[in-house]
């Protein structure tokens, strides 16, 4: 493995999930996306009704000019990574990234961010930019209410600090 992001070039963390991310990158750029459509390591900080939470997200996709499809990069079991992985979706930008996936390498589900339900399941459920394109095009931009912003938050703090010393970077 390189010693460097293959989106970013910058030197890759110390993180046992890096080889996920560095594999997945790997994916979205051999099914058609460009660098410049995936942000590594994308955070938003919120407001202090949240206590100024920093939200970080492995990998986000832009798509027709918006955040399209957030994903979770890390080992083990992905009916773990789900809640935490859909929270991330909800308040990583002002509106709701529509669809979220979870990806230990070897397999991954694509979700519905608005409800958290399966979409698909395989390393195949990744969509590719065309693929994502039509599948935004019937999503449109919504944006949570305060309530589902604290809820989300809630979430988030709660799943992120059981990996917090290995992936805070």
């Amino acid at each position: 493995m390189s010693s460097v992001d293959l989106i970013t070039g910058k030197p890759l963390s110390a993180s046992d999930d890096e080889p996920v991310r560095q594999a997945t990158e790997a994916r979205l750029l051999a099914i058609g996306y460009f660098p410049q459509d995936i942000s590594v390591d994308a955070t938003r900080t919120l407001g202090p009704e949240q206590n100024s939470l920093r939200v970080l997200a492995d990998l986000l996709v832009n798509s027709e000019g918006r955040p399209a499809l957030l994903l979770r990069c890390a080992r083990g079991s992905l009916v773990t990574r789900e809640k935490e992985a859909v929270a991330t979706a909800r308040i990583i930008a002002p509106t709701l990234v529509p669809l979220t996936v979870v990806t230990n390498g070897d397999d991954a589900e694509l979700l519905e961010t608005v409800d958290g339900r399966v979409l698909a399941t395989g390393l195949a459920a990744i969509p590719a930019p065309e693929q994502l394109a039509r599948m935004l095009a019937q999503r449109p931009p919504q944006e949570p209410t305060p309530h589902e912003i604290t809820q989300a938050a809630r979430v988030y703090a709660a799943y992120s600090g059981f990996h917090c010393e290995a992936y805070c970077r």
